[in-house]
């Protein structure tokens, strides 16, 4: 086949996706595949002559290593934000033209992590969730560059940010604007140990902002999962009485959703209910979810540009790349009497 053969041309000539076809050529094993799906990519691959510009482009000396590092028990490749954030990652390596990247997704439970990540076999890290203050230590000092790429910043690396901590912020002025005084936050408030989780901080912010007082009753601290969002909302809204609630994320808001339904409590007529990150499911909740959407896919694109053009330019200090998050307005919320 003439010229470039692409991810895509691959991923229409076997009727897949072009996730899919980009898992089983970079060998990531994190989902299962059909073994006739795999067989049939590898083998149109090696038809259109993918393997052979690989090799040839690993010829001219400017292969590069990237590992994808899950740093938390709680968030993983499964979760429908972080896997479009990696899909935007994938992306990217296929777009690069000037470089084979070599792209490994690395959790922090799998057996061996440490050993494999300071191996020294890689040039650069992307982390991805948030992360306790002692693994991080560890993993600076592994020898490869780091760059984040998410919701709440690090510092001392390069990183894409969609910044959470404003965004909750602008979740509580908006409540705000509609009229609501009783806003209450589910979400991590006590985070002592993790070194990067700023949205509770994004909350007392917005009070400020409104010149609403703080009331501790209103802060329910939750994981983020829809289970702890269906079980904290149940104790939170009896006792505390909001009339908005603002989930940290989708996946709270799904759970919570859920568990005021069950406690007989109708979103939005008796609470609205605002969530953040906007992921697939938000706009087929009942009613759809009032979030804020987050350039996920963005979010790991420019992180591997970030990666590659440190690679170039032999750059030595660190930037921040800040992308917009958007009010997504939907059926959860609604305005009420001041």
């Amino acid at each position: 086949m003439a010229g470039r053969v692409l991810l895509s041309d691959i991923a229409r000539s076997c009727s897949t996706s072009i996730s899919t076809a980009s898992r089983v050529l970079s060998g990531d094993s994190s989902r299962r595949i059909a073994e006739s799906t795999r067989d049939r990519i590898i083998a149109a691959a090696r038809e259109m002559g993918y393997f052979d510009a690989k090799l040839k482009t690993i010829g001219r000396s400017n292969a590069l290593s990237v590992a994808v590092l899950f740093l938390s028990d709680h968030e993983s490749i499964l979760s429908p934000f972080f896997s479009q954030v990696v899909e935007g990652i994938k992306a990217e390596c296929e777009a690069t033209a000037s470089h084979c990247i070599d792209l490994r997704v690395l959790s922090l439970y799998d057996d061996g992590f440490f050993n494999e990540l300071e191996s020294g076999s890689f040039d650069f890290a992307i982390i991805l969730g948030r992360v306790r203050k002692d693994i991080l230590d560890r993993v600076r000092r592994s020898g490869s560059r780091l760059i984040y790429a998410g919701l709440n910043a690090i510092g001392g690396m390069d990183e894409v940010l969609c910044d959470a901590r404003q965004g909750i912020s602008h979740a509580v002025e908006y409540l705000h604007s509609l009229g609501h005084e009783r806003i209450a936050f589910l979400g991590p408030c006590d985070q002592h140990q993790v070194e990067n989780e700023f949205r509770f901080e994004g909350y007392m912010d917005g009070l400020a902002r409104c010149g609403i007082e703080f009331d501790e009753s209103l802060a329910c601290d939750s994981y983020l999962t829809s289970d702890d969002g269906y079980a904290r909302i149940r104790d939170l809204v009896p006792s505390a009485h909001p009339s908005a609630v603002i989930c940290a994320n989708d996946n709270l808001a799904l759970g919570a959703i859920k568990g005021l339904a069950d406690i007989g409590l109708s979103v939005p007529d008796d609470i609205s209910v605002t969530g953040y990150d906007n992921i697939d499911a938000a706009a087929y909740l009942n009613p759809p979810l009032t979030t804020f959407d987050v350039p996920k896919r963005e979010l790991g694109r420019f992180a591997l540009r970030l990666a590659v053009e440190r690679h170039e330019s032999g750059r030595q200090y660190d930037v921040r790349l800040s992308l917009p998050f958007t009010l997504v307005e939907r059926k959860s919320t609604k305005e009420v009497s001041k």
